[in-house]
């Protein structure tokens, strides 16, 4: 199993509107084209920076690391795109895929 982890830092002015803009675009994304399923996110505890906040969005990917490459390519570049033209430098993200090793 692979899981595919998008890690924001949001400004506190934005929140509302980026947990909308999760929600009703990035959920929805993140399951086009059948590569992954059952996005989640999730609050980060530890401290992120003056003002900031941290969240993350993690979602299972049951293929190969080649399938979460042609997501990217197929939809998460558009979608990464569309949060920088939306929120600019007031949300920063950056995305690690990783394999399961031991647990559900």
């Amino acid at each position: 199993m692979l899981i595919y982890n998008t890690t924001f830092h949001v400004e506190e002015a934005q929140l509302q509107a980026f947990l909308c803009f999760v929600k009703d675009e990035y959920f929805p994304a993140v399951t086009t084209g059948g590569y992954m399923t059952r996005p989640r996110l999730v609050r980060l505890l530890g401290d992120v920076g003056d003002g900031l906040l941290g969240y993350a969005v993690m979602a299972d990917c049951a293929g190969e690391a080649a399938d979460i490459k042609k997501w990217r390519k197929e939809t998460g570049d558009a979608l990464l795109a569309t949060l920088q033209q939306r929120f600019g430098t007031k949300v920063l993200s950056f995305s690690t895929a990783m394999k399961l090793v031991a647990g559900d």
